[in-house]
Formats: structure tokens, C-alpha cells, sequence
């Protein structure tokens, strides 16, 4: 049946076609490798959809601003900013072409998203109101153990038929999203977020707004002393991350020269991940033009699993540990759902001048009860969460083709942490930066993202050069070192040691068609038990080709393959993965279908190959190929008309080893997946 209705789709939609051209923002993240956690990656599409209504004037966008471009590297905008002040406004969109290390593939990425001179649409009194609705649903089969009923005759014991009744999960086998967006040009915006994953049940005691997981937010921009205010579900971008930054952030990538942040302050929450936002309120106010001032209060209910009480201490200290999953499926899980309270608040005040910028930031935080440190040598240094507080200093400024930024933080408990950075982008066809990163063990931030090995900023010093070089019009390189060392134990490593980070990639870019290289290699210290307890370097590394080819009459082919190693010791694993994309765009550019078949074959876990699919609007799919099997997937995407946008992803993956997947509650007993996923957008 499912595929007689893939068939029948693909053979009638295009007879239905109306002109409406689409913004394809999942097909420009793609196929330029901007890579993000989940909900990180829903962050981003939100942005460029953003920009895509309301494009940033090239002629007047500052750095910052043009940092949410996020296919152009920081060298390429400081380009952009030397030829607009060297020559004047830009005349038409297409004169970016002119500036150095931008080449035609960066005019096509952000083409969408610029525009020059005035800008008077949403300047009226009156705005008209734009409304947007979203409702997708998404499902697996064969179901997982973790749907499986029983009965208690198939028990010996009541306690055994009690416990599976306790992991089983409560709601149907299908995960549903419902978005609302509304807005009145840039002034007004706002939208609610209801969210449920597989298994998770609907209106519950433990879910009395029907959905396991709500968001709201009320957004205005005034203008002039008020700049924004905030109700409801936000995040907050400051400085490098050090103390502060919800949303995504810049790490190692195949953009070696795109590691300084820009934040933008006070931003609304479109995410459904379920833990890094901030609930309350918050206000920016600009007393003058070269001074910013936000503040902010949050309160929120926090998963955590509750502790046993430590009745050995003088005083009986509740304890708990953070529950990050956002699961809510069985009763185990439900128990753990909104247990912590989590009080938030801060302050920043930023100067903003032509030729240097500086701002002071004050972070506080408490959660009740305290977390618990943990038992483990990695745990030791763990932030408990009470009464913490952090200030931080971060700059930015810059001397003819030298650029200056950096961040200096520190805590209440006297932990220190830093990164400054140096870019260089002179008349040659070759740009550098050096990074340098300090964070003391025990310096924590539960709402930091600074660039690091790690997620957690902290226990960790390096040194990172990256290197962006276009010595011809249709070449580019880019290539970074990592060297980084930690002062304590960390997870898998008992021991404190030392690793690096290389890689490389080179494109050349034709009319038609585009060929790509990819190498990097990783080194870092790992736990090895042998007679005793050593540490050793565990090291993977992954070579990657890639060849796109355009047809005329839009058609696409994307190949690749992908050869990952991985060594520890005497241990050695390595796998591959081959594949083939066909894309294909209407002419009117209003349905769009891909079509991958992908063979993948490793030696296991430790070589594991990760490769994007292409999805339904915020979508994410970034899967891990393990073990030997087949993947396919077909995604389609069309607009019947001006208003409405339908979305269908199907696929199949097929272990022909195994006669089952997964384990515990995730188990199949099965060797083939299916999923499916429908989407429906309607703009108003």
C-alpha cells in the first residue's frame, strides 16, 4: 500500500502545480553541511525563514547581523564590510559576487536573504497579521518492546509483572507536533508549541494542556529606548557562550574560519527541545545609541530524578539529577517530570561603538533541590546548582585587517574561565584565525555554549588555527588544528591527557557541478584496562568524496562515500557508506522530491558513519549508520497553492544480519525500520 500511495504521489502531484517559489532552507543546510543537535537545527530553519521574509539590508548590516548568514564564514563577511565601506552601497544584489571569497555558491546560499536599499514593507501604523499553523505526525514500525502489553499470568512473580507494567509506555506509537506562528511585520510576534514524542499519552493529570510538552511567547520590537520585550518561552545569546547562549552555536566544522559568536541578546523560542529556555520575561532597552541594557527573570519546573536523602549529614539534604531526555513515555519516566525548580535571572549592559564593543554580563541561578556531584572521578566537579552566580567581560574590536574578540568569566565558587580569539583577513587569498580557550575544572554554567571539545565549557584548555584559502575563483580550501588538554578526569578518561583535531576539505566548484574532499582525524585520551588502568589515545578518522552534478532541466545527483576508521590500542573497527541522492525541482519551484539509496557497512558502534537526510520543514534527521544494511528514504515537498505546503517523508532501513534492533524498550524484533512522516503548513 505504501508504495502503490509513493507511486501514485510522485506520478500526479506535478500535473498540479501552481508558480509559487519556496525558500528550500533544509536543501541550503544540507548540502552546505551546517551541522546542529536537534533542536538546534529547528533554531536555525526558524532564523532563515525569518530572514527569508524579512532579508537583512546588505548595505547596512553590521557584523553581528550578518552573522546569522549562516553559510558565509567570518572571513567573507569582514570582506563584504571592507568592499561596502571601500566602495560605497552596493548597487544590486548580484555585485556581492565582486567581493573577495565569495564565490557563486555563496551568492545562491544567501541570494534569499539580502536585499539593498530602503525596506517598506511592515513600516505601516497597521501591519497586517500573518498567521502560520504546522501539524506533522511521525511514526515507526514494527512497534517497540517498550508497546508491548502483558499479562500477569505470564509472570511468576507479581513484582516482575508490576516493573514491565511500570516501563511500558502509555500513549500510541506516533509522535505529533502543532505550531502557531503570528506576526505583524517585524514589530509583533508571537507562538504556542505542543509537542508530543512517541509513546508519550494525551491529556493526562500528567499532561493537562493535552500535549506532554508547551510553549508560548509574546514578542515585540518597538524601537527607539524600549528595543524588545519578551513573554513567555525565550533564549539568550551573550558574549562567546561562556556564561549565556541558547540556540545554535558555532563549533569545529568544515567552516574553519566561523568560530566567533555574535549574539543577538534576547531571542523568542521556537524549539521543542525541552530544556534550554528560559520562561518569564525579558526587556532590552537602548538609553543611547552606543548602549544596550537587557535584563531577564525565569522560572521553571525542570525534569529530575529525586535522590534518596542523605540522612548521614547533620541536616537532611534533598538531592537530584538532571533528566535532559525529554521522554515522559512510561511511569518511570513521568515520576521524573518536573521535579526541580529553577529560578533564572541576569543582566547585560553592552557598549556598541564604530571601532570596539564591549559588554559586562551577570548570570544567577538556583535550583531546588540542589544537584547531586556524583560519585564518579569525572562527576567530582559537577555543578550542584545553588545560589550560582557568574559575571563576564567579552570585546570585540579591530586594526585594519586584524580582528580582536574574546570573553573573560568568573564564578561565585572562583572558578576562572577565558577564549580570546585573533582573525586575519588581509589582501592575500588566505585567512587565518587563532583561538585560545581556558575553563578551569570547576567552572560550570548551566546555560553556557562556548567553543570547546566539549558541551560543557569547562576542564579544558586548547589551542584551535583554522585556515580559509580561495587561490583560484572555483577552489576553496579549509583546514583547522585543534590542540586541546584537560586538567581532570572526564567521561571515559580516569586520567587527565591531552588530544588534537585535524581536518581538511577541499572544494571545487564548476558551472554544473561541484567535487568535494573531506579528511579529518581525531585523537583523544581513553580508559584502557589491562592489568591496570592506563590511559591510551583513542583515535577515528574519516575520509569523505563527494560529487554533485545539476541538470538543466532540474535534476540533481549528489554522490558519496565515506570511509571511517577507528583505533584504540589493539582494537580496530571501520566501516563505509556509499550513496546516491536524486533531487528534482519544478519548474515553477513549488515541488520538490529526493530520492537516497544508501549501502552502509562498519565493523560496529565505534565506526559509525553519520550522514543528513533530507526532512519535512524543522525536520531533523542525522541518523548513524552501523552494522551492514540498507537505507532509502523519499521526501517530498509541495505547494498546491500560495498558502498551503504539504510534506511526506517515508523510508526503509533493512539490516539483512540481524533479527533484531536495539535493546531494552527500543527494542525490534524484526531487521527492518520503517517510518513515515506527514506535514501540512498553512500561511495565512
Amino acid at each position: 500500500m505504501c508504495k502503490t500511495l509513493l507511486f501514485g504521489v510522485l506520478l500526479v502531484f506535478p500535473f498540479f502545480l501552481h508558480a509559487q517559489e519556496i525558500t528550500d532552507i533544509e536543501k541550503l543546510l544540507q548540502d552546505n553541511d551546517v551541522e546542529a543537535s536537534e533542536g538546534y537545527y529547528e533554531d536555525i530553519v526558524a532564523t532563515l525563514l525569518n530572514l527569508a521574509a524579512h532579508p537583512i539590508n546588505i548595505n547596512s548590516a553590521p557584523f553581528d547581523s550578518l552573522k546569522m548568514l549562516f553559510f558565509l564564514s567570518d572571513t567573507q563577511i569582514d570582506n563584504l564590510l571592507e568592499f561596502r565601506e571601500k566602495h560605497g552601497a552596493f548597487m544590486h544584489p548580484n555585485e556581492v559576487l565582486l567581493v573577495t571569497g565569495i564565490g557563486t555558491r555563496d551568492w545562491e546560499n544567501i541570494k534569499p536573504f539580502i536585499r539593498i536599499g530602503a525596506y517598506t514593507p511592515g513600516a505601516t501604523r497597521f501591519p497586517r497579521l500573518h498567521h502560520e499553523i504546522l501539524a506533522r505526525v511521525k511514526t515507526t514500525r514494527p512497534k517497540q518492546a517498550g508497546y508491548k502489553r502483558y499479562s500477569r499470568d505470564a509472570f511468576v512473580y507479581e513484582k516482575d509483572y508490576l516493573t514491565k507494567k511500570r516501563n511500558r509506555f502509555q500513549g500510541p506509537p506516533v509522535s505529533t507536533l502543532l505550531k502557531y506562528k503570528t506576526n505583524a511585520g517585524t514589530r509583533w510576534q508571537g507562538g504556542i508549541t505542543l509537542e508530543n514524542d512517541a509513546g508519550e499519552n494525551y491529556f493526562t493529570k500528567n499532561q493537562k494542556t493535552g500535549f506532554d510538552f508547551l510553549s508560548a511567547h509574546l514578542y515585540f520590537t518597538p524601537g527607539k529606548v524600549v528595543q524588545k520585550i519578551c513573554i513567555g518561552d525565550y533564549k539568550i545569546q551573550w558574549g562567546q557562550g561562556l556564561i549565556a547562549w541558547g540556540g545554535f552555536s558555532s563549533g569545529k566544522s568544515s567552516a574553519a574560519l566561523g568560530n566567533e559568536k555574535s549574539g543577538n541578546g534576547i531571542m523568542p523560542y521556537f524549539s521543542t527541545d525541552e530544556n534550554r529556555f528560559l520562561r518569564g520575561g525579558a526587556l532590552s532597552l537602548q538609553p543611547s545609541r552606543d548602549l544596550t541594557t537587557e535584563i531577564f527573570i525565569s522560572y521553571k519546573k525542570t525534569d529530575g530524578n529525586l535522590l534518596a536523602t542523605d540522612t548521614l549529614s547533620p541536616e537532611a539534604v534533598q538531592t537530584a539529577t538532571l533528566h535532559e531526555t525529554g521522554y515522559h513515555r512510561n511511569t518511570l519516566e513521568l515520576e521524573k517530570k518536573h521535579t526541580l525548580k529553577e529560578f533564572t535571572t541576569g543582566l547585560s549592559t553592552r557598549f556598541n561603538h564604530r571601532y570596539f564593543r564591549a559588554g559586562i554580563q551577570i548570570l544567577h541561578y538556583n535550583f531546588s533541590p540542589a544537584l547531586a556531584i556524583g560519585k564518579a572521578a569525572y562527576q567530582q566537579y559537577n555543578d550542584p546548582g545553588r545560589h550560582r552566580t557568574l559575571v563576564s567581560i567579552d570585546y570585540k574590536t579591530g586594526v585594519r585587517h586584524f580582528f580582536l574578540f574574546g570573553e573573560t568569566a568568573r564564578s561565585n565558587n572562583g572558578s576562572w574561565a577565558t577564549i580570546d580569539g585573533l582573525r586575519y583577513t588581509g589582501f592575500l587569498p588566505v585567512a587565518l584565525c587563532i583561538l585560545y580557550r581556558r575553563y578551569d575544572k570547576r567552572f560550570r554554567s548551566h546555560y553556557n555554549s562556548g567553543f570547546a571539545e566539549y558541551s560543557n565549557t569547562s576542564n579544558e584548555e586548547g589551542v584551535y588555527v583554522g585556515v580559509e584559502s580561495t587561490p583560484f575563483r572555483n577552489l576553496k580550501l579549509n583546514a583547522y588544528y585543534d590542540y586541546f588538554r584537560f586538567f581532570a578526569p572526564r567521561y571515559q578518561a580516569s586520567l587527565p591527557g591531552n588530544g588534537n583535531e585535524f581536518a581538511g576539505e577541499l572544494t571545487y566548484s564548476h558551472s554544473r557541478w561541484e567535487c568535494n574532499f573531506r579528511f579529518k582525524h581525531e585523537g583523544k585520551p581513553e580508559d584502557y584496562k589491562a592489568e591496570k588502568l592506563i590511559s591510551v589515545t583513542r583515535v577515528k578518522q574519516e575520509y569523505r568524496l563527494q560529487f554533485i552534478y545539476t541538470f538543466p532541466r532540474h535534476f540533481k545527483l549528489q554522490s558519496r562515500a565515506t570511509h571511517a576508521r577507528y583505533t584504540k590500542q589493539e582494537k580496530k573497527e571501520s566501516g563505509f557508506l556509499v550513496y546516491q541522492d536524486f533531487a528534482y525541482t519544478s519548474l515553477k519551484e513549488n515541488f520538490k522530491a529526493q530520492f537516497r539509496f544508501a549501502y552502509f557497512d562498519t565493523d560496529g558502534y565505534n565506526a559509525r558513519v553519520y550522514a543528513y537526510e533530507h526532512n519535512v520543514l524543522y525536520g531533523y534527521s542525522f541518523p548513524a549508520y552501523q552494522d551492514r544494511g540498507i537505507r532509502s528514504y523519499v521526501n517530498i515537498n509541495w505547494k498546491p497553492n500560495r498558502n498551503i505546503t504539504l510534506y511526506l517523508k517515508t523510508g526503509i532501513t533493512y539490516y539483512p544480519d540481524k533479527t533484531l534492533i536495539s535493546s531494552s524498550l527500543s527494542r525490534v524484533d524484526d531487521n527492518k525500520l520503517f517510518d513515515l512522516t506527514f506535514q501540512i503548513r498553512i500561511k495565512i
